[in-house]
Protein backbone atom coordinates (compact mmCIF):
# COMPACT_ATOMS: atom_id res chain seq x y z
CA UNK A 1 0.00 0.00 0.00
CA UNK A 2 1.02 3.77 -0.74
CA UNK A 3 0.07 6.14 1.20
CA UNK A 4 0.03 9.74 -0.50
CA UNK A 5 -1.08 12.84 1.66
CA UNK A 6 -1.82 16.16 0.56
CA UNK A 7 -1.53 18.88 3.50
CA UNK A 8 -3.62 21.51 1.63
CA UNK A 9 -4.71 25.32 3.33
CA UNK A 10 -8.19 23.55 3.56
CA UNK A 11 -7.97 20.34 3.66
CA UNK A 12 -5.51 17.35 3.73
CA UNK A 13 -6.43 14.62 1.77
CA UNK A 14 -4.80 10.86 2.03
CA UNK A 15 -4.93 8.65 -0.85
CA UNK A 16 -4.73 4.92 0.07
CA UNK A 17 -3.30 3.34 -3.19
CA UNK A 18 -3.91 -0.87 -2.82
CA UNK A 19 -3.97 -3.48 -5.16
CA UNK A 20 -7.41 -3.08 -5.56
CA UNK A 21 -7.77 0.89 -5.79
CA UNK A 22 -7.59 4.20 -4.31
CA UNK A 23 -9.57 4.89 -1.32
CA UNK A 24 -9.50 9.02 -0.32
CA UNK A 25 -9.96 10.56 2.96
CA UNK A 26 -10.31 13.94 3.78
CA UNK A 27 -9.40 15.73 7.00
CA UNK A 28 -9.89 19.96 7.76
CA UNK A 29 -6.41 21.05 8.11
CA UNK A 30 -7.33 23.13 10.88
CA UNK A 31 -6.85 23.16 13.44
CA UNK A 32 -3.66 20.95 13.95
CA UNK A 33 -4.25 17.89 16.01
CA UNK A 34 -2.04 15.69 17.80
CA UNK A 35 -0.09 13.07 15.73
CA UNK A 36 -2.08 9.74 18.12
CA UNK A 37 -5.28 11.98 17.08
CA UNK A 38 -4.06 11.79 13.15
CA UNK A 39 -3.46 8.15 13.65
CA UNK A 40 -6.43 7.59 15.15
CA UNK A 41 -8.50 8.88 12.16
CA UNK A 42 -6.52 7.05 9.80
CA UNK A 43 -6.57 3.76 11.14
CA UNK A 44 -10.60 3.63 11.98
CA UNK A 45 -10.47 5.39 7.93
CA UNK A 46 -8.65 2.31 6.89
CA UNK A 47 -10.80 -0.40 9.41
CA UNK A 48 -13.83 0.86 8.30
CA UNK A 49 -13.20 0.91 4.31
CA UNK A 50 -11.39 -2.49 4.72
CA UNK A 51 -8.21 -1.20 3.04
CA UNK A 52 -5.59 -4.08 2.87
CA UNK A 53 -2.96 -4.38 5.17
CA UNK A 54 0.42 -5.34 4.74
CA UNK A 55 4.07 -3.53 4.24
CA UNK A 56 3.02 0.50 3.03
CA UNK A 57 5.04 3.27 1.80
CA UNK A 58 4.17 6.89 1.99
CA UNK A 59 5.02 10.35 0.08
CA UNK A 60 3.78 13.58 1.28
CA UNK A 61 2.61 16.93 -0.37
CA UNK A 62 2.52 19.77 1.79
CA UNK A 63 2.03 23.65 1.72
CA UNK A 64 1.38 24.26 5.06
CA UNK A 65 4.83 23.21 6.51
CA UNK A 66 3.43 23.49 10.47
CA UNK A 67 1.95 19.91 9.71
CA UNK A 68 4.14 18.06 7.40
CA UNK A 69 6.44 16.68 10.62
CA UNK A 70 2.76 15.95 12.31
CA UNK A 71 1.28 14.06 9.53
CA UNK A 72 4.52 12.56 8.97
CA UNK A 73 4.76 11.00 12.20
CA UNK A 74 1.30 10.02 12.30
CA UNK A 75 1.50 7.70 9.42
CA UNK A 76 4.54 6.43 9.89
CA UNK A 77 3.09 5.09 13.22
CA UNK A 78 0.65 3.46 11.05
CA UNK A 79 0.92 -0.89 10.42
CA UNK A 80 2.94 -1.65 8.12
CA UNK A 81 4.34 1.87 7.78
CA UNK A 82 8.74 2.44 9.06
CA UNK A 83 10.11 5.40 10.01
CA UNK A 84 11.81 7.45 8.61
CA UNK A 85 11.10 6.44 5.26
CA UNK A 86 8.50 8.61 3.93
CA UNK A 87 8.92 10.83 0.99
CA UNK A 88 8.40 14.43 1.83
CA UNK A 89 7.92 16.19 -2.15
CA UNK A 90 9.86 19.41 -3.17
CA UNK A 91 11.14 20.12 -6.32
CA UNK A 92 14.15 18.12 -6.54
CA UNK A 93 12.74 15.20 -6.13
CA UNK A 94 10.28 15.64 -8.75
CA UNK A 95 12.27 14.03 -12.02
CA UNK A 96 11.47 17.11 -13.93
CA UNK A 97 12.62 20.32 -15.40
CA UNK A 98 11.56 23.77 -14.67
CA UNK A 99 11.27 26.40 -16.58
CA UNK A 100 11.29 29.51 -13.72
CA UNK A 101 13.81 31.12 -12.30
CA UNK A 102 12.37 30.09 -8.91
CA UNK A 103 11.36 26.10 -8.77
CA UNK A 104 11.95 25.84 -4.66
CA UNK A 105 9.13 28.55 -4.48
CA UNK A 106 6.53 26.95 -6.37
CA UNK A 107 3.57 24.65 -4.17
CA UNK A 108 4.37 20.66 -4.03
CA UNK A 109 1.18 20.19 -5.41
CA UNK A 110 1.43 21.83 -8.46
CA UNK A 111 4.48 19.58 -8.96
CA UNK A 112 2.19 16.67 -8.41
CA UNK A 113 -0.16 17.88 -10.67
CA UNK A 114 2.36 18.28 -13.77
CA UNK A 115 3.92 15.14 -13.47
CA UNK A 116 0.54 13.00 -13.06
CA UNK A 117 -1.32 15.44 -16.31
CA UNK A 118 1.70 14.78 -18.72
CA UNK A 119 1.70 11.68 -17.64
CA UNK A 120 -2.14 10.97 -18.56
CA UNK A 121 -1.93 12.89 -21.87
CA UNK A 122 1.41 12.96 -22.77
CA UNK A 123 1.31 16.26 -24.59
CA UNK A 124 0.79 19.91 -23.43
CA UNK A 125 -1.28 20.45 -20.89
CA UNK A 126 -2.58 23.33 -18.18
CA UNK A 127 -4.01 21.86 -14.89
CA UNK A 128 -6.32 23.90 -13.39
CA UNK A 129 -6.85 22.82 -9.86
CA UNK A 130 -9.62 24.46 -7.86
CA UNK A 131 -9.10 24.63 -4.45
CA UNK A 132 -8.45 27.06 -2.21
CA UNK A 133 -6.44 29.02 -4.30
CA UNK A 134 -7.68 28.65 -8.16
CA UNK A 135 -3.97 27.64 -9.63
CA UNK A 136 -3.25 27.07 -13.75
CA UNK A 137 -0.21 24.52 -13.62
CA UNK A 138 1.10 25.00 -17.33
CA UNK A 139 3.64 21.88 -19.15
CA UNK A 140 4.83 21.59 -22.14
CA UNK A 141 5.17 18.81 -24.65
CA UNK A 142 8.27 17.39 -23.11
CA UNK A 143 7.01 17.40 -19.63
CA UNK A 144 8.92 20.85 -18.20
CA UNK A 145 6.84 22.62 -16.36
CA UNK A 146 6.32 26.44 -17.79
CA UNK A 147 4.88 28.54 -14.94
CA UNK A 148 0.99 29.42 -14.58
CA UNK A 149 -1.49 31.29 -12.79
CA UNK A 150 -3.43 32.09 -9.48
CA UNK A 151 -6.58 33.16 -8.46
CA UNK A 152 -8.55 32.89 -5.62
CA UNK A 153 -10.66 30.01 -5.27
CA UNK A 154 -14.22 30.09 -5.27
CA UNK A 155 -15.12 29.79 -1.46
CA UNK A 156 -12.16 32.30 -0.86
CA UNK A 157 -13.92 35.60 -3.24
CA UNK A 158 -17.29 34.47 -1.69
CA UNK A 159 -15.74 34.69 1.90
CA UNK A 160 -14.27 38.12 1.13
CA UNK A 161 -17.12 39.47 -0.27
CA UNK A 162 -19.08 38.23 3.36
CA UNK A 163 -15.93 39.92 5.30
CA UNK A 164 -14.92 42.88 3.89
CA UNK A 165 -18.43 44.76 1.86
CA UNK A 166 -21.44 46.26 4.59
CA UNK A 167 -24.17 45.04 2.07
CA UNK A 168 -23.21 41.79 0.78
CA UNK A 169 -23.06 38.45 2.79
CA UNK A 170 -21.86 35.26 2.23
CA UNK A 171 -23.67 32.54 0.84
CA UNK A 172 -24.22 28.67 0.46
CA UNK A 173 -21.99 27.41 -2.02
CA UNK A 174 -24.15 25.89 -4.57
CA UNK A 175 -24.32 25.85 -8.64
CA UNK A 176 -25.91 28.98 -9.87
CA UNK A 177 -29.04 28.69 -11.75
CA UNK A 178 -28.83 31.32 -14.29
CA UNK A 179 -25.63 33.52 -15.51
CA UNK A 180 -27.72 36.30 -14.76
CA UNK A 181 -28.76 36.82 -10.95
CA UNK A 182 -31.99 37.72 -9.59
CA UNK A 183 -31.07 38.19 -5.81
CA UNK A 184 -27.62 38.83 -4.19
CA UNK A 185 -26.80 35.02 -3.67
CA UNK A 186 -28.01 34.42 -7.04
CA UNK A 187 -25.11 37.59 -8.66
CA UNK A 188 -22.60 36.22 -6.33
CA UNK A 189 -22.89 33.00 -7.10
CA UNK A 190 -22.49 33.43 -11.02
CA UNK A 191 -19.99 35.74 -10.68
CA UNK A 192 -17.54 33.75 -8.42
CA UNK A 193 -18.40 30.69 -10.64
CA UNK A 194 -18.97 31.20 -14.37
CA UNK A 195 -16.49 34.27 -13.85
CA UNK A 196 -13.67 31.92 -12.45
CA UNK A 197 -14.61 29.42 -15.44
CA UNK A 198 -14.31 32.44 -17.77
CA UNK A 199 -11.12 33.76 -16.18
CA UNK A 200 -9.23 30.44 -16.47
CA UNK A 201 -10.31 30.08 -20.02
CA UNK A 202 -9.10 33.55 -20.98
CA UNK A 203 -5.84 32.88 -19.23
CA UNK A 204 -5.13 29.57 -20.91
CA UNK A 205 -6.11 30.99 -24.52
CA UNK A 206 -3.48 33.84 -23.61
CA UNK A 207 -0.83 31.60 -22.81
CA UNK A 208 -1.53 29.69 -26.16
CA UNK A 209 -1.07 33.12 -27.72
CA UNK A 210 1.96 33.51 -25.62
CA UNK A 211 3.71 30.44 -26.50
CA UNK A 212 2.43 28.71 -29.72
CA UNK A 213 1.51 25.80 -28.10
CA UNK A 214 -2.61 24.31 -28.30
CA UNK A 215 -2.87 22.57 -24.20
CA UNK A 216 -5.12 20.21 -23.09
CA UNK A 217 -7.10 21.04 -20.14
CA UNK A 218 -7.07 18.65 -16.68
CA UNK A 219 -9.52 19.91 -13.78
CA UNK A 220 -8.72 18.48 -10.20
CA UNK A 221 -9.10 19.94 -6.94
CA UNK A 222 -12.03 19.82 -4.26
CA UNK A 223 -14.34 22.51 -6.21
CA UNK A 224 -13.59 20.84 -9.78
CA UNK A 225 -17.11 18.67 -10.23
CA UNK A 226 -18.87 22.13 -8.96
CA UNK A 227 -17.17 24.73 -11.88
CA UNK A 228 -16.96 21.84 -14.56
CA UNK A 229 -20.33 22.92 -15.54
CA UNK A 230 -19.67 26.00 -16.24
CA UNK A 231 -16.49 25.17 -18.60
CA UNK A 232 -16.86 25.92 -22.44
CA UNK A 233 -13.26 24.50 -23.20
CA UNK A 234 -12.95 20.87 -23.75
CA UNK A 235 -11.58 19.19 -20.67
CA UNK A 236 -10.67 16.00 -18.42
CA UNK A 237 -11.72 16.05 -14.91
CA UNK A 238 -9.45 14.06 -12.26
CA UNK A 239 -10.47 15.29 -9.08
CA UNK A 240 -7.22 13.09 -7.42
CA UNK A 241 -4.99 13.74 -9.66
CA UNK A 242 -2.58 15.36 -7.06
CA UNK A 243 -2.54 12.14 -5.63
CA UNK A 244 -1.74 10.44 -8.92
CA UNK A 245 1.16 12.49 -9.13
CA UNK A 246 2.47 11.52 -5.61
CA UNK A 247 1.85 8.01 -6.27
CA UNK A 248 4.48 8.36 -9.39
CA UNK A 249 6.66 10.20 -8.16
CA UNK A 250 6.77 8.03 -4.98
CA UNK A 251 7.52 4.92 -7.51
CA UNK A 252 10.19 7.15 -9.50
CA UNK A 253 11.85 7.97 -6.46
CA UNK A 254 11.94 4.54 -3.75
CA UNK A 255 14.94 3.21 -4.36
CA UNK A 256 17.12 6.89 -4.65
Amino acid sequence: MIIATDIGNSFITIGYFTSTGLSVQRIPTLPLKSPEEYRQRLHAFIKENNIEKGEGASIISSVVSSHTKTLTEAIEGLPGQTTGSTLVVDHRLSGIRFRIPHPEELGTDRIANAIAAYALVQRPVAVIDFGTATTITVIDGYGDYLGGAIMPGIRLMNEALGMKTSKLREVEVVQPETALGRDTAGCILSGVFIGTAGAVERIVAEIENETGASYAVILTGGNCLLVKAFMQRPHLVRPDLTLEGLKILYEKNRHQ
